[in-house]
């Protein structure tokens, strides 16, 4: 391929939408695992989607943490963004976040319930339909369970963090105990299996 055509796939490669997205939720002890998922994970597969189970109001640094963890580039979501390729989008506190032909949308959360992992699942399920990719890490409480059945009942894919290996294991015991789950597997080894998902090989 000629230095000309190689810029050409590369800048396309950044504008065109992602062929498979990650949705990755968790909350208490989230963190950790989170970093070690990032640390094995290339830079050139698919893109992804932070999703944490936090109060409104919390203050929160995680991009900046992450980027040094990243081969990607890590970046807030903000309205209207559209998704491309070979990054990592951070679902801001306070808010609810979808997608919808190709755009990421964040709509304020009222109330003390917090159901963000859910309501971006079942977006990513109806908008990736097979394509779709969700991981539940360490968290508390049941939130992404009704987002990873969404994921299945598509066709997409569902891993999830051992619960031995996590600080909280509500959240992954809870997401297990829907049948829904493909692998449950420490974070490290996530990446590589889901490489190989996108890449078709056994």
């Amino acid at each position: 391929m000629s230095t000309l055509n190689k810029l050409n796939h590369y800048a396309l490669r950044k504008i065109v939408k992602p062929m498979y997205l990650v949705a990755i939720g968790g909350s208490a002890g989230f963190l950790k695992p989170l970093l070690t998922f990032f640390d094995h994970t290339p830079n050139d597969m698919v893109s992804y989607v932070i999703l944490r189970h936090i109060g409104r109001n919390v203050r929160s640094e995680l991009e900046q943490i992450l980027q040094a963890h990243c081969l990607l580039t890590v970046v807030d979501a903000t309205p209207n963004m559209r998704i491309e390729n070979n990054k990592v989008y951070v679902l801001p506190p306070g808010y609810y976040m979808t997608i919808k032909d190709g755009r990421l949308h964040l709509h304020d959360r009222m109330g003390p319930q917090n159901c963000a992992i859910d309501v971006f699942m079942e977006s990513l399920a109806e908008e990736y339909k097979n394509d779709a990719i969700g991981i539940i890490l360490s968290g508390t409480g049941a939130n992404g369970t009704k987002g990873i059945q969404s994921i299945k009942q598509e066709g997409g894919k569902v891993f999830v963090q051992e619960p031995s290996s996590c600080e909280y294991d509500a959240m992954p015991q809870n997401a297990i105990r829907t049948g829904c789950v493909d692998a449950v597997l420490l974070p490290q080894k996530m990446p590589r299996i889901i490489a190989k998902h996108v890449l078709k090989v056994s």
